[in-house]
């Protein structure tokens, strides 16, 4: 008997086509359940036979790590996106758009990595393999380098530390995206197709930037 093929590569026939199902597949399985999903289940959501996940995955942490690591190099590719040109617009308009990017940014990777605190093993490998040049860490030195380009228009104080200041950008991002996941906010609430009130938050980094 053949193995079952999924339903949704019935009209696909690209080689890489049923590997990219599988880290699909896993992905919605990680958001709805977390990260202790068995082979079988995977399989099953995915319509396919248990052993095809053996054929392009070493095994099923491998699968899961795979699926997050491309999980969070999607959320960081839509962040630099998003940065803002410098020296266009207004200093704070700009600055909000950072806040709000970096907001919806915390708010993909927190579940991500939170999910994976119960399990050292798995957190050391994905925290080894997100560090590539797809990681979210291309999204601090982007930052960095937007606030640089608007020191060097004169538009922000060279006398600002820009790392400082993207460090408290992300700090304060991650602040609202933990409260928005715990649903224990006073005010507005924060989510996905939520927005916090940043106006405190883009008023403290543009004190900091005040030239």
């Amino acid at each position: 008997m053949s193995p079952r093929r999924a339903k949704v590569l019935s009209e696909e026939s690209s080689p890489g086509a049923l590997r990219r199902h599988l880290v699909a597949v896993t992905q919605r399985l990680v958001a709805a359940h977390g990260v202790g999903l068995t082979a079988r289940q995977i399989a099953h959501e995915a319509q396919v036979a248990d052993g095809a996940l053996y054929n392009h995955f070493a095994n099923k942490n491998d699968l899961v790590v795979t699926a997050l690591v491309e999980s969070a190099a999607a959320a960081s590719e839509e962040y630099v996106a998003a940065l803002p040109e410098p020296g266009a617009a207004t200093l704070a308009g700009n600055l909000r758009t950072l806040a709000a990017a970096s907001v919806r940014l915390q708010l993909a990777l927190t579940p991500l990595f939170t999910g994976l605190l119960g399990d050292a093993p798995l957190l050391h490998e994905f925290f080894a393999r997100v560090h590539g040049e797809r990681g979210p860490q291309q999204t601090f030195s982007a930052t960095v380098a937007y606030l640089r380009a608007e020191q060097d228009l004169g538009r922000a104080s060279r006398e600002a530390d820009a790392g400082a200041v993207a460090g408290l950008l992300f700090g304060g991002s991650l602040l609202h995206a933990l409260v928005g996941h715990l649903g224990a906010v006073s005010q507005a609430p924060v989510g996905p197709g939520a927005e916090p009130d940043l106006d405190a938050t883009v008023a403290v980094l543009l004190r900091a930037l005040r030239p």
